[in-house]
């Protein structure tokens, strides 16, 4: 008999959606993850992973059944067969969707967080027309089989009916024995067919219960149960106590001193202690008897807040040397500091700042072009980022090996020959996400290792820089003394009877794009911002400036729309007695990498390769676009006349990884390539001396630095002096304007606790492998959305390990001198798997570096989650 469906399509259609939409996004799930699976195991195991999934289809089958809905059961029925079918149609739509825009796969329980985000929408509607090319695509498989699969999924059904109850009436009574004619009348075939399905039940339930948790129960996850994880909403709070700190794993830190210890309230404290400062306020005891017992653990009375002096991964160079130029240029004072600027370059990858050849990322644009067009594409990318070339000091060659020419750049550094500078070469981000890493270099603090912005509900651990201002304003006393020999180099633009030591702090974020997604707004708030330009900003009927041009991508507008505002905050600094810090965010480096209409683009790309070369030919537009707004804001700064009398410091949130990084996966969003964590870190002053610094620093390092140079060169009352002074070591970063310091031994004076040299001697030495314990610079990176995955490096040490926070993500490792641009790193499901592959393709030392990362990265999560005093509900 021809197959034929006599039923109404509609039934039969939506169950051919669930079929072809859940079986494709299995096969995708375990597809992304088939290079690292040892294949005679996924053999061995494949049943059990489609097991699930097979299920799932029988159950909704037996839902659609009917042919036509007549009582209230058929009807309830065959909605829900019905809702299950479009919401796996749909949800293996958006996987393919997400996987054909980044190479990943869609996390659901991070979706419940965008969901609830209008400006987080944007985000997910920009990848509409790749999710709708994928649902198109399987809701017609889904139709062109929807018949066949219908009918013969039903006759498997009935079949497996009949064979169970059977089709027969046995003669046997307990009375009697079987016969001859019982015997014949026995369907041999139905009882071998039975003892098969049983057998295979049975093998099937063994090799479930024997099949290791990771990482085949994550990959037998099937739609749309998979779907319930994005009803796991987080919410975190600040009540009650914290979890006591845990030991650290591997070197006894000794005696360490709580928060009580010789507690007293420091002096520069203002009466009403402002935001940020609420450790300084009270002696722990009676704060946690008063007010907030959030600072404290549950077992009555330690400290649970952080301290520094208490931890065991603090190094401090604050008792060593300025490097020798700078410490002339403060003495001769020289160095004037009365205004400090904070770039974030969104997505700015340090390979690109400037843009130079010898990078792995260079020799991956350059394959792009044909051989015989190299030198020409080489000459035009070495001069897309001229402004980047000036502020860094990285002058490049063009492909005849000649310096480039930069006279047509926007603006022309006036700083003399060797003078202009820090510029760090080698930092690396604290966040993919971009607002946990401007915690990182606005606050001094680690983030919160959770998806998302969940510390914009929590008060952050250290004063932020707007705070630490704001306390400068609130003890300025008219009274004040001032260094006169400070004042030697007075900027021109400052009246002669004005002290700019005396003026008040005014501290400004600038952003010409939404600040409402992912609580930014808040967070900004909670870092001490009181005055902010946003997009909602230069829309407003009442905006000074109104904005201009056209919005480019889902956020907002470009930073151009910014530029009056930022002339009227330069005049304000040079001519009305303030200080300003000014915070600034770019923007038009953020996905969809889109420039004004009017902006004339450059083709950098060509057309080599098995991969579309357009994302990369737009983002690198967009780099030179930004490169070219930061010679506005540098020209802006020279016209208002306070150029000499303001450090700039420039930071990259994160990177961006592309095709031509990494074929596997694009973008930042669970991807631990390292192309999304080298970021430039550059503190420019026309009359600081230009020095190269090779560290692998972070964001850490930014306000201890800034303090320091305040400090150093003078540029602080003496009242502010002391503050800066006295709380600069509280901050678990490095001051820049020392030598970074990258491991130290057990004992060494470098161990955190500079102001308290004496307490190394109650440290109690530690053996690992028969030989002193080396204390290293440990950097984490939180791999967007943060609650994943980490990153963890040790500095002055070329390997990289990528950490998985949870079910679902596989180990990485590499070595970043062999293998720079991590094309080959090491993947594992479990820690002995890479441990065991590590010592074979490397060594020893690799091995027990690994082990020990591991170690430190789990503690330091749980360390986080106790300092921020967050927990889940």
């Amino acid at each position: 008999m021809a197959i034929r469906n006599y039923l109404p399509p509609l039934p039969a259609f939506l169950f051919s959606t669930l079929v072809v939409g859940g079986l494709a996004a299995k096969t995708l799930h375990i597809g992304l993850h088939f290079s690292s699976l040892p294949f005679l195991y996924l053999v061995l195991y494949s049943p059990t992973l489609i097991l699930p999934d097979l299920l799932i289809i029988f159950f909704v089958r037996i839902l659609l059944q009917f042919p036509a809905p007549e009582t209230r059961l058929q009807w309830v029925s065959t909605c829900l067969g019905g809702v299950l079918s479009l919401l796996t149609w749909g949800a293996s739509s958006i996987q393919f969707g997400f996987f054909m825009q980044t190479g990943a796969e869609v996390a659901w329980s991070a979706s419940n967080s965008f969901l609830s985000d209008p400006a987080a929408m944007k985000i997910l509607l920009s990848g509409i027309s790749t999710v709708s090319a994928a649902g198109t695509a399987l809701g017609l498989i889904a139709w062109l089989i929807h018949a066949y699969l219908y009918t013969l999924t039903g006759l498997a059904l009935q079949g497996v009916r009949d064979l169970f109850l059977g089709t027969y009436k046995a003669r046997y009574t307990l009375l009697s024995a079987p016969n001859k004619s019982w015997m014949a009348s026995v369907d041999l075939r139905s009882a071998r067919r039975v003892a098969l399905i049983t057998a295979a039940l049975v093998s099937l339930l063994f090799l479930e219960l024997s099949r290791p948790s990771i990482p085949y129960d994550h990959l037998s996850g099937a739609l749309p149960l998979t779907l319930l994880d994005a009803f796991h909403h987080k919410t975190s709070t600040a009540e009650g106590c914290r979890n006591p700190a845990k030991p650290f794993p591997l070197y006894d830190p000794g005696e360490q001193s709580s928060l009580a210890d010789g507690w007293s309230r420091p002096a520069w404290l203002p009466q009403v202690a402002p935001s940020g400062f609420s450790r300084w306020d009270k002696d722990p005891a009676q704060r946690a008897e008063e007010d907030n017992p959030s600072y404290f653990i549950c077992d009555g009375g330690a400290d649970g807040f952080f301290n520094p002096k208490a931890d065991p991964l603090k190094i401090s160079n604050l008792g060593d040397d300025i490097y020798e130029p700078l410490q002339k240029a403060f003495n001769e004072h020289s160095v004037q500091i009365d205004n400090v600027i904070l770039v974030t370059l969104e997505s700015g990858r340090k390979e690109m700042f400037p843009m130079q050849q010898g990078t792995p990322m260079f020799d991956g644009l350059l394959a792009s072009h044909q051989e015989s067009k190299r030198d020409e594409a080489t000459d035009r990318l070495v001069t897309m980022t001229p402004i980047a070339q000036m502020l860094t000091g990285e002058y490049v060659s063009d492909s005849k090996g000649e310096r480039v020419n930069l006279t047509a750049a926007k603006w022309q550094d006036p700083a003399e020959e060797g003078m202009g500078g820090l510029n760090v070469r080698g930092a690396l981000t604290g966040s993919s996400l971009t607002f946990k890493s401007i915690l990182g270099s606005h606050c001094g603090v680690h983030p919160l290792p959770v998806d998302l912005l969940e510390e914009s509900l929590l008060e952050i651990y250290q004063p932020c820089l707007p705070q630490l201002f704001e306390l400068f304003n609130q003890v300025k006393s008219p009274k004040s003394p001032v260094p006169i020999e400070s004042r030697s180099n007075t900027s021109s633009s400052t009246p002669p009877s004005i002290d700019s030591l005396k003026k008040p702090w005014k501290s400004v974020f600038m952003q010409s794009i939404t600040d409402d997604y992912d609580r930014q707004n808040i967070l900004d708030d909670n870092m001490g911002f009181k005055h902010k330009v946003v997009k909602e900003t230069i829309t407003s009927p009442h905006a000074k400036y109104h904005a201009q041009g056209e919005e480019i991508n889902y956020f907002g507008y470009a930073e151009t729309e910014l530029k009056p505002y930022v002339r009227d905050l330069f005049y304000e600094a040079a001519n009305n007695n303030t200080r300003i810090f000014l915070s600034h965010v770019t923007s038009t480096t953020h996905h969809p990498w889109k420039t004004p209409r009017r902006w004339q683009k450059e083709d950098y790309m060509g057309a080599v390769g098995n991969i579309n070369h357009d994302l990369m030919n737009s983002y690198l537009n967009t780099a030179r676009f930004v490169d070219e707004w930061l010679g506005d804001i540098m020209n802006l700064l020279e016209e208002t006349g306070i150029a000499n009398s303001t450090l700039v410091v420039i930071v990259g949130d994160h990177g961006q990884a592309f095709g031509e990084d990494n074929k596997d996966m694009t973008g930042t969003y669970e991807n631990g390539h390292i192309s999304n964590f080298r970021v430039p870190l550059v503190f420019r002053h026309p009359h600081m001396p230009r020095i190269n610094i090779d560290a692998n620093a972070t964001s850490l390092s930014i306000i201890p630095t800034i303090l320091d140079m305040l400090v150093q060169s003078n540029s602080l009352d003496t009242r502010d002096s002391e503050i800066a002074s006295s709380i600069l070591p509280e901050y678990q970063g490095q001051s820049l304007i020392r030598p970074f310091v990258s491991s130290v031994k057990e004992g060494s004076h470098h161990d955190g606790k500079v102001e308290n040299p004496d307490d190394n001697a109650k440290r109690a030495p530690h053996k690992h492998h028969d030989r002193p314990h080396t204390r290293y610079a440990w950097n984490f990176g939180l791999i967007n959305a943060g609650g994943s995955m980490i990153s963890v490096t040790a500095a002055g040490l070329p390997y990289r390990l990528v950490l998985p926070l949870r079910e679902g993500f596989e180990y990485g490792f590499s070595h970043l001198d062999k293998d720079p641009g991590e094309l080959h790193p090491i993947k594992a499901w479990t820690m002995g798997s890479l441990l065991k592959e590590v010592e074979s393709d490397y060594d020893e030392e690799a091995s027990e570096w690994l082990e020990e990362a591991e170690q430190v990265a789990k503690w330091w999560v749980n360390n986080q989650i106790r300092i921020w005093g967050y927990r889940e509900a």
